[in-house]
Protein backbone atom coordinates (compact mmCIF):
# COMPACT_ATOMS: atom_id res chain seq x y z
CA UNK A 1 0.00 0.00 0.00
CA UNK A 2 1.29 3.06 -1.24
CA UNK A 3 0.29 6.56 0.66
CA UNK A 4 -0.52 9.25 -2.09
CA UNK A 5 0.71 12.78 -0.41
CA UNK A 6 4.15 14.02 -1.80
CA UNK A 7 4.25 11.89 -5.26
CA UNK A 8 2.04 15.09 -7.36
CA UNK A 9 3.70 17.73 -5.42
CA UNK A 10 5.22 20.38 -8.28
CA UNK A 11 3.07 19.24 -10.85
CA UNK A 12 0.12 20.93 -12.48
CA UNK A 13 -3.26 18.39 -12.65
CA UNK A 14 -6.82 19.11 -13.66
CA UNK A 15 -9.37 18.56 -10.70
CA UNK A 16 -11.99 16.20 -12.02
CA UNK A 17 -14.11 15.54 -8.64
CA UNK A 18 -14.40 16.34 -5.14
CA UNK A 19 -15.25 13.48 -3.14
CA UNK A 20 -17.07 14.55 0.16
CA UNK A 21 -19.14 13.07 3.16
CA UNK A 22 -20.98 14.26 5.35
CA UNK A 23 -20.56 14.79 9.30
CA UNK A 24 -22.47 14.81 12.31
CA UNK A 25 -21.46 16.08 15.94
CA UNK A 26 -20.13 12.52 17.41
CA UNK A 27 -22.80 11.32 20.26
CA UNK A 28 -19.91 10.21 22.29
CA UNK A 29 -20.33 13.39 24.80
CA UNK A 30 -16.16 13.04 25.22
CA UNK A 31 -15.99 13.73 21.20
CA UNK A 32 -19.61 16.45 21.04
CA UNK A 33 -17.11 19.31 19.62
CA UNK A 34 -15.82 17.17 16.86
CA UNK A 35 -18.02 16.46 13.22
CA UNK A 36 -17.64 13.25 12.58
CA UNK A 37 -17.81 11.31 8.79
CA UNK A 38 -21.17 9.53 7.57
CA UNK A 39 -19.28 7.67 4.71
CA UNK A 40 -20.69 4.62 3.21
CA UNK A 41 -17.73 3.72 1.64
CA UNK A 42 -13.69 4.67 1.82
CA UNK A 43 -13.06 2.97 -1.46
CA UNK A 44 -11.88 5.58 -4.55
CA UNK A 45 -11.26 2.74 -7.23
CA UNK A 46 -11.98 -0.60 -7.03
CA UNK A 47 -10.37 -1.42 -10.69
CA UNK A 48 -7.95 -4.31 -10.74
CA UNK A 49 -4.21 -2.66 -10.54
CA UNK A 50 -5.82 0.66 -10.39
CA UNK A 51 -7.24 0.65 -6.19
CA UNK A 52 -7.34 3.34 -4.32
CA UNK A 53 -8.98 4.04 -1.52
CA UNK A 54 -9.30 7.26 1.71
CA UNK A 55 -7.61 6.10 4.82
CA UNK A 56 -8.58 7.81 7.79
CA UNK A 57 -5.93 8.88 10.29
CA UNK A 58 -6.76 9.46 13.93
CA UNK A 59 -5.21 12.15 16.27
CA UNK A 60 -6.50 12.37 18.88
CA UNK A 61 -9.81 13.78 19.67
CA UNK A 62 -8.95 14.99 15.95
CA UNK A 63 -8.62 13.11 12.53
CA UNK A 64 -7.82 13.67 8.79
CA UNK A 65 -7.88 11.68 5.52
CA UNK A 66 -5.24 10.95 3.71
CA UNK A 67 -5.56 8.45 0.32
CA UNK A 68 -3.62 5.31 -0.32
CA UNK A 69 -2.89 3.09 -3.26
CA UNK A 70 -3.03 -0.52 -3.53
CA UNK A 71 -5.52 -3.28 -2.28
CA UNK A 72 -7.45 -1.68 0.67
CA UNK A 73 -8.24 -3.31 4.22
CA UNK A 74 -11.90 -5.28 4.39
CA UNK A 75 -13.06 -2.25 6.64
CA UNK A 76 -12.54 -0.04 3.88
CA UNK A 77 -15.72 -0.79 2.03
CA UNK A 78 -17.82 0.00 4.54
CA UNK A 79 -16.64 3.33 5.38
CA UNK A 80 -18.32 4.47 9.01
CA UNK A 81 -21.05 2.86 8.15
CA UNK A 82 -22.61 0.32 10.74
CA UNK A 83 -24.79 -2.09 8.65
CA UNK A 84 -27.59 -1.65 6.64
CA UNK A 85 -30.47 -0.05 9.45
CA UNK A 86 -27.76 0.42 12.33
CA UNK A 87 -26.50 4.15 10.89
CA UNK A 88 -22.74 4.67 11.81
CA UNK A 89 -20.15 4.51 13.79
CA UNK A 90 -18.52 7.15 15.30
CA UNK A 91 -14.76 7.61 13.78
CA UNK A 92 -13.06 8.56 16.52
CA UNK A 93 -14.44 6.77 19.56
CA UNK A 94 -16.12 3.83 17.65
CA UNK A 95 -19.93 4.82 19.66
CA UNK A 96 -22.69 3.86 17.61
CA UNK A 97 -24.23 6.65 15.23
CA UNK A 98 -28.14 5.17 14.58
CA UNK A 99 -30.26 7.09 12.03
CA UNK A 100 -32.96 8.60 14.50
CA UNK A 101 -29.51 10.39 16.01
CA UNK A 102 -28.70 11.59 11.95
CA UNK A 103 -32.21 12.22 11.20
CA UNK A 104 -32.68 14.98 15.05
CA UNK A 105 -29.56 15.91 13.67
CA UNK A 106 -30.71 16.93 10.02
CA UNK A 107 -33.87 18.73 11.47
CA UNK A 108 -31.69 21.19 13.35
CA UNK A 109 -29.63 21.81 10.35
CA UNK A 110 -26.88 20.48 11.73
CA UNK A 111 -25.31 17.83 9.18
CA UNK A 112 -22.49 19.29 7.65
CA UNK A 113 -19.79 17.91 4.89
CA UNK A 114 -15.98 17.12 4.89
CA UNK A 115 -13.65 16.99 2.18
CA UNK A 116 -12.70 12.92 1.81
CA UNK A 117 -10.33 12.89 -1.76
CA UNK A 118 -10.25 14.46 -4.76
CA UNK A 119 -10.10 12.74 -8.42
CA UNK A 120 -7.67 14.47 -10.67
CA UNK A 121 -6.20 13.64 -14.35
CA UNK A 122 -2.92 12.63 -14.07
CA UNK A 123 -0.86 11.69 -17.36
CA UNK A 124 -1.67 7.88 -17.24
CA UNK A 125 -5.20 8.58 -16.00
CA UNK A 126 -7.44 9.33 -13.21
CA UNK A 127 -5.28 9.87 -9.94
CA UNK A 128 -6.96 10.14 -6.30
CA UNK A 129 -5.34 12.61 -3.89
CA UNK A 130 -5.82 13.67 -0.34
CA UNK A 131 -7.88 17.05 0.16
CA UNK A 132 -6.16 20.20 1.73
CA UNK A 133 -7.97 22.89 3.56
CA UNK A 134 -6.92 25.41 1.02
CA UNK A 135 -9.44 23.29 -1.69
CA UNK A 136 -12.12 22.63 1.63
CA UNK A 137 -12.60 26.52 2.22
CA UNK A 138 -12.44 27.55 -1.11
CA UNK A 139 -15.69 25.43 -1.71
CA UNK A 140 -17.44 26.63 1.30
CA UNK A 141 -16.59 30.40 0.29
CA UNK A 142 -19.12 30.16 -2.14
CA UNK A 143 -21.77 33.04 -2.38
CA UNK A 144 -24.94 32.85 -3.02
CA UNK A 145 -27.42 35.25 -4.34
CA UNK A 146 -30.59 32.46 -4.88
CA UNK A 147 -31.30 29.34 -4.26
CA UNK A 148 -34.24 27.35 -5.16
CA UNK A 149 -36.98 27.11 -2.69
CA UNK A 150 -39.45 24.71 -3.98
CA UNK A 151 -40.43 22.16 -1.32
CA UNK A 152 -39.62 19.18 -2.18
CA UNK A 153 -43.03 16.48 -2.40
CA UNK A 154 -43.45 12.91 -2.94
CA UNK A 155 -41.68 9.94 -1.93
CA UNK A 156 -38.32 12.06 -1.78
CA UNK A 157 -39.66 13.63 1.49
CA UNK A 158 -39.66 10.42 3.40
CA UNK A 159 -35.67 10.04 2.58
CA UNK A 160 -34.01 12.93 1.92
CA UNK A 161 -36.39 15.22 3.65
CA UNK A 162 -35.88 13.40 7.11
CA UNK A 163 -32.58 14.64 7.03
CA UNK A 164 -33.08 18.46 6.58
CA UNK A 165 -33.15 18.65 3.05
CA UNK A 166 -36.63 20.36 2.38
CA UNK A 167 -35.87 21.80 -0.85
CA UNK A 168 -34.96 21.70 -4.39
CA UNK A 169 -31.79 23.51 -3.30
CA UNK A 170 -30.52 21.73 -0.59
CA UNK A 171 -29.85 19.08 -2.56
CA UNK A 172 -26.49 21.08 -4.13
CA UNK A 173 -23.43 22.71 -2.79
CA UNK A 174 -23.56 26.59 -2.62
CA UNK A 175 -20.52 25.89 -5.45
CA UNK A 176 -22.82 23.71 -7.34
CA UNK A 177 -25.86 26.29 -7.54
CA UNK A 178 -23.43 29.31 -8.18
CA UNK A 179 -22.38 27.48 -11.39
CA UNK A 180 -26.26 26.31 -12.22
CA UNK A 181 -27.52 30.02 -11.72
CA UNK A 182 -24.58 31.36 -13.85
CA UNK A 183 -24.97 29.14 -16.68
CA UNK A 184 -28.82 29.84 -16.41
CA UNK A 185 -28.16 33.31 -16.71
CA UNK A 186 -26.14 32.74 -19.55
CA UNK A 187 -28.47 31.30 -21.92
CA UNK A 188 -30.43 34.24 -21.70
CA UNK A 189 -27.07 36.34 -23.38
CA UNK A 190 -26.50 33.23 -25.11
CA UNK A 191 -30.09 33.60 -26.89
CA UNK A 192 -29.17 37.17 -28.03
CA UNK A 193 -25.81 36.29 -29.49
CA UNK A 194 -27.19 33.56 -31.70
CA UNK A 195 -29.86 36.11 -32.82
CA UNK A 196 -27.41 38.21 -33.69
CA UNK A 197 -24.93 36.22 -35.72
CA UNK A 198 -27.94 34.27 -37.40
CA UNK A 199 -29.27 37.88 -39.24
CA UNK A 200 -25.09 38.71 -39.78
CA UNK A 201 -25.11 35.44 -41.60
CA UNK A 202 -28.44 36.33 -43.46
CA UNK A 203 -31.44 34.68 -41.65
CA UNK A 204 -34.16 37.28 -41.82
CA UNK A 205 -34.58 39.44 -39.20
CA UNK A 206 -38.16 38.61 -38.08
CA UNK A 207 -39.30 38.88 -34.74
CA UNK A 208 -41.33 36.49 -34.83
CA UNK A 209 -40.69 33.72 -32.03
CA UNK A 210 -41.19 30.01 -32.09
CA UNK A 211 -44.80 30.19 -30.31
CA UNK A 212 -45.93 32.63 -33.40
CA UNK A 213 -44.47 29.93 -36.20
CA UNK A 214 -41.60 31.93 -37.13
CA UNK A 215 -38.52 30.77 -39.37
CA UNK A 216 -36.23 34.04 -38.58
CA UNK A 217 -33.66 34.72 -36.34
CA UNK A 218 -35.48 35.17 -33.60
CA UNK A 219 -37.45 31.90 -33.51
CA UNK A 220 -33.63 30.08 -34.42
CA UNK A 221 -32.50 31.98 -31.24
CA UNK A 222 -34.91 30.56 -28.80
CA UNK A 223 -34.59 27.12 -30.59
CA UNK A 224 -31.19 26.94 -29.49
CA UNK A 225 -32.23 28.35 -26.35
CA UNK A 226 -34.29 25.90 -25.35
CA UNK A 227 -31.38 23.06 -26.34
CA UNK A 228 -29.40 24.77 -23.67
CA UNK A 229 -31.67 24.39 -21.49
CA UNK A 230 -31.65 21.03 -21.93
CA UNK A 231 -27.77 20.61 -21.29
CA UNK A 232 -28.56 23.25 -18.22
CA UNK A 233 -31.26 20.71 -16.94
CA UNK A 234 -28.58 17.60 -17.36
CA UNK A 235 -25.78 19.44 -15.77
CA UNK A 236 -28.27 19.41 -12.67
CA UNK A 237 -28.44 15.63 -12.66
CA UNK A 238 -24.69 15.19 -12.60
CA UNK A 239 -24.24 18.38 -10.21
CA UNK A 240 -26.02 17.68 -6.82
CA UNK A 241 -25.20 16.05 -3.62
CA UNK A 242 -27.51 12.72 -4.33
CA UNK A 243 -24.10 12.37 -7.42
CA UNK A 244 -22.46 9.15 -6.00
CA UNK A 245 -19.05 8.09 -6.56
CA UNK A 246 -19.24 5.27 -9.11
CA UNK A 247 -15.91 3.23 -7.91
CA UNK A 248 -16.01 0.28 -10.63
CA UNK A 249 -15.96 2.90 -13.49
CA UNK A 250 -14.15 6.29 -11.92
CA UNK A 251 -16.60 8.19 -12.60
CA UNK A 252 -20.16 9.50 -10.89
CA UNK A 253 -24.06 7.92 -10.71
CA UNK A 254 -26.16 11.29 -11.68
CA UNK A 255 -28.94 11.97 -9.35
CA UNK A 256 -31.86 10.01 -11.10
CA UNK A 257 -30.16 6.50 -11.48
CA UNK A 258 -33.25 5.38 -10.24
CA UNK A 259 -36.55 7.02 -10.19
CA UNK A 260 -36.38 8.40 -6.81
CA UNK A 261 -34.22 11.31 -4.62
CA UNK A 262 -32.21 8.85 -2.30
CA UNK A 263 -30.06 10.11 0.15
CA UNK A 264 -26.58 9.57 -0.10
CA UNK A 265 -23.69 10.04 2.54
CA UNK A 266 -21.10 10.70 0.58
CA UNK A 267 -21.05 12.68 -2.81
CA UNK A 268 -19.02 13.33 -5.87
CA UNK A 269 -18.85 16.82 -6.57
CA UNK A 270 -17.92 17.20 -10.51
CA UNK A 271 -15.40 20.08 -12.29
CA UNK A 272 -18.37 21.87 -14.71
CA UNK A 273 -15.87 23.84 -16.66
CA UNK A 274 -14.30 20.82 -18.03
CA UNK A 275 -15.35 18.82 -21.00
CA UNK A 276 -16.50 15.54 -20.44
CA UNK A 277 -19.14 13.76 -17.61
CA UNK A 278 -20.48 16.86 -15.31
CA UNK A 279 -19.58 19.39 -17.43
CA UNK A 280 -21.68 22.17 -19.32
CA UNK A 281 -19.81 21.46 -22.57
CA UNK A 282 -20.41 17.65 -21.92
CA UNK A 283 -23.87 18.20 -21.49
CA UNK A 284 -23.80 20.92 -24.58
CA UNK A 285 -22.43 17.77 -26.52
CA UNK A 286 -24.50 15.05 -25.44
CA UNK A 287 -27.79 17.22 -26.14
CA UNK A 288 -26.49 17.71 -29.48
CA UNK A 289 -25.87 13.91 -30.01
CA UNK A 290 -29.13 12.96 -29.03
CA UNK A 291 -30.94 16.11 -31.49
CA UNK A 292 -28.95 14.14 -34.32
CA UNK A 293 -30.33 10.95 -33.50
CA UNK A 294 -33.65 11.68 -33.65
CA UNK A 295 -33.05 14.28 -36.90
CA UNK A 296 -31.44 10.84 -38.50
CA UNK A 297 -34.31 8.47 -37.30
CA UNK A 298 -36.80 10.54 -38.77
CA UNK A 299 -35.51 11.80 -41.54
CA UNK A 300 -37.54 15.23 -42.31
CA UNK A 301 -40.73 14.34 -40.32
CA UNK A 302 -41.52 16.38 -37.32
CA UNK A 303 -43.07 15.17 -34.04
CA UNK A 304 -45.90 16.09 -32.33
CA UNK A 305 -47.17 15.69 -29.20
CA UNK A 306 -50.98 15.47 -28.32
CA UNK A 307 -52.64 15.08 -24.34
CA UNK A 308 -55.29 12.06 -25.29
CA UNK A 309 -57.59 9.50 -23.01
CA UNK A 310 -55.32 6.23 -22.35
CA UNK A 311 -58.56 4.94 -21.85
CA UNK A 312 -59.84 5.60 -26.03
CA UNK A 313 -56.97 7.07 -27.37
CA UNK A 314 -55.44 5.58 -30.98
CA UNK A 315 -52.07 6.78 -31.55
CA UNK A 316 -50.57 3.74 -29.76
CA UNK A 317 -52.24 1.30 -32.02
CA UNK A 318 -49.99 -1.22 -33.87
CA UNK A 319 -47.08 0.18 -31.88
CA UNK A 320 -45.09 -0.74 -28.79
CA UNK A 321 -44.96 1.71 -26.30
CA UNK A 322 -43.06 1.45 -22.88
CA UNK A 323 -44.37 4.24 -20.38
CA UNK A 324 -45.45 3.51 -16.88
CA UNK A 325 -49.17 2.36 -16.24
CA UNK A 326 -51.69 5.15 -16.08
CA UNK A 327 -52.35 6.71 -12.89
CA UNK A 328 -56.06 6.71 -11.70
CA UNK A 329 -57.80 9.73 -13.49
CA UNK A 330 -54.47 10.34 -15.38
CA UNK A 331 -54.17 10.82 -19.17
CA UNK A 332 -51.10 7.82 -19.61
CA UNK A 333 -50.28 6.04 -22.11
CA UNK A 334 -50.72 2.06 -21.28
CA UNK A 335 -48.57 -0.22 -21.91
CA UNK A 336 -49.42 -2.80 -24.88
Amino acid sequence: MIAVRYKYVGQKLTVIAWIWARTVKSPNPAFRHVDVPLASTFILSSKAGKEAYVDPVVEGDSYRFTVKTGKPPAEAKAGTAAGKRAGFRCLISNTPIDYNYVRAEGKQSRIGTKLMAVVAEGKRGRIYLPPTQIMEKSANEASLDWKPETPLHGKCRVNVSNYGLDTYGDLFTPRQLVALTTFSDLVTEAGERINRDAVATGLSDEQEGIDAGGLGARAYAEAVGVYLAFAISKLADRGSTICTWFTERDSTRNTFARQSIPMTWDYAELNTLLDGTGSFLGAVVWTAESLQGVASGYGSNFGVSEQVDAATQTLSANKVVSTDQPFQGANRLKCI
